[in-house]
């Protein structure tokens, strides 16, 4: 007899080092976070003082996962924003994002109670993340306390802007061509990249501002000079953000060329250094017209009847781009791997079903939380393969993939001992395995031969038991799965085989 679960492919991409993770909640803590704690988790390899022949994480209870249950009000998310803990402040933010303009007044009121530096300091942050594209700073000046809150941030990026206009660096910019064969659709427009170190510098000091940058960016916009106003729409772009109305109309309107270093980018056909340089005119209103294109585009295809998930995680990823580090050129970034990671993880946390926002976050929030503990928003902290490894610790196993060494791929498998396996693969097809190897766990299989796709299954009395995952060592890598038994027979009895 022989049952098997659902399938899932598993993709291992990067090295882990992230930060070892406790049960402590952040200090400030309210609501739902305040009565029950974070999930229980322990980073265990090398890195963290552990071994590193186990597993990265301890093995995690899915019962830690279990939905929060309550309700939140827009007035309690407000005050969520000046709380100590990152996860929750995020959360508010996320929800709260969508109500744009009309939280102005609220916001206003709330300045006026936050008098410590902590809960100030939490209310700037979401005036930043506020301010990239849902509202212009200038709106707020009708709201003195949120105006006085912003105005170090407003003055320093016109500082900033300000020095750049009485020294600017003319050449900062080099327009990098996409290579195409011969009649294959059109042609993707080029991109401007980024690559003088001063103008990379003003980037990364305006982008510690958030929205709060803009009056300072929209100077350079206005700049008389047609390379400051060609690096102020780049700037706007790699900071994910949206001038004015009028300025854009402005821009749109702009006579200005740029004279750039044209390169063509790597391709799958050749590198791009094989084929030379140029020079190239660039248009700034050309440009300007991308932009704004790219500022109003979504990540998806937007339907009315969407579900309410994609609508949730349209905010996500809004939240997601309002909070990350800085493009290197002037394409607008509405969606990356590790946001992508997060939504689809909170998907298979229960979030897919909701059918409102409440209940989405209920279902999702203890994943939520766990990776704040983990991983955090900055995309130089995460490690892909440590967040799946956590996430599949509640299922029963962990993964590791290590970088390629040779012409032999290794796989290994471990277990408790005396476990018995079959590995198998799926030459013919997923209703056709083959079994390549069997035995008392752990083992491994060594191939200089291209391995497919692998199966494991486990000995449960008198059957074998599919695990579900399909694993993907790479070519002349090493892969090792951890198992945990019981908890991986428990998931396979959750998710019992379709017909």
């Amino acid at each position: 007899m022989r049952h098997v679960a659902p399938r899932v492919f598993i993709y291992m991409l990067a090295f882990a080092t992230a930060a070892c993770a406790t049960g402590v909640p952040s200090r400030g803590a309210t609501g739902v976070y305040a009565a029950r704690p974070p999930p229980i988790v322990q980073k265990l390899d090398g890195r963290a003082g552990g071994s590193a022949s186990g597993p990265p994480w301890s093995w995690m209870d899915r019962e830690q996962l279990r939905p929060d249950t309550g309700a939140q009000s827009e007035e309690e998310l407000l005050d969520w924003l000046i709380v100590g803990d990152p996860a929750q402040r995020a959360e508010a933010q996320v929800r709260l994002l969508p109500l744009g303009a009309s939280l102005l007044p609220r916001l206003e009121a709330l300045a006026t109670r936050a008098r410590d530096d902590e809960a100030r300091s939490g209310l700037l942050e979401f005036i930043q993340i506020l301010t990239r594209r849902r509202i212009h700073p200038d709106l707020l000046g009708d709201h003195p306390e949120l105006s006085a809150l912003s105005a170090k941030a407003v003055a320093r990026g016109q500082g900033l802007v300000a020095f750049w206009e009485t020294e600017p660096a003319a050449h900062e910019l080099v327009e990098e061509l996409p290579v195409m064969l011969c009649g294959v659709g059109p042609h993707p427009d080029s991109k401007l990249l980024i690559q003088g170190r001063k103008l990379q510098e003003l980037r990364d000091k305006l982008g510690t501002l958030g929205g709060l940058a803009l009056p300072g960016l929209e100077r350079l916009l206005a700049s008389p000079s047609a390379t400051v106003r060609l690096q102020g729409i780049v700037l706007a772009a790699a900071l994910g953000l949206r001038p004015s109305p009028a300025a854009l109309e402005r821009l749109r309107r702009d006579p200005g060329e740029v004279e750039l270093e044209a390169r063509y980018a790597d391709s799958m056909f050749t590198s791009g250094a094989n084929l030379g340089s140029h020079r190239s005119k660039v248009s700034v209103s050309k440009r300007a017209f991308l932009v704004a294109q790219r500022l109003n585009g979504s990540w998806r295809e937007v339907h009315e009847n969407d579900a309410a998930v994609l609508r949730i995680e349209d905010g996500i990823i809004e939240w997601f781009g309002a909070v990350r580090a800085a493009a290197a050129n002037d394409e607008m970034r509405t969606f990356d791997m590790q946001s992508g990671d997060l939504t689809n993880s909170l998907r298979f946390a229960g979030g897919w079903g909701a059918t409102d926002a409440q209940q989405y976050w209920n279902r999702v929030r203890p994943a939520w939380r766990l990776f704040w503990m983990t991983v955090g928003p900055r995309p130089d902290d995460y490690r892909r393969d440590e967040w799946f490894a956590l996430l599949n610790s509640r299922d029963g196993f962990q993964v590791r993939q290590e970088p390629r060494s040779g012409d032999e791929t290794v796989f290994r498998i471990a277990a408790p001992t005396g476990v018995e396996a079959e590995l198998v693969t799926f030459p013919r097809g997923a209703n056709d395995p083959v079994v390549v190897q069997r035995g008392v766990l752990p083992f491994t299989l060594s191939s200089k031969e291209l391995v497919h796709n692998l199966g494991i299954r486990l000995r449960s009395g008198g059957d074998w038991v599919d695990s579900g995952p399909i694993f993907a060592p790479p070519h002349g890598g090493r892969m090792t799965v951890w198992l945990q038994p019981e908890l991986f027979l428990r998931y396979l009895k959750e998710h019992p085989a379709k017909p």
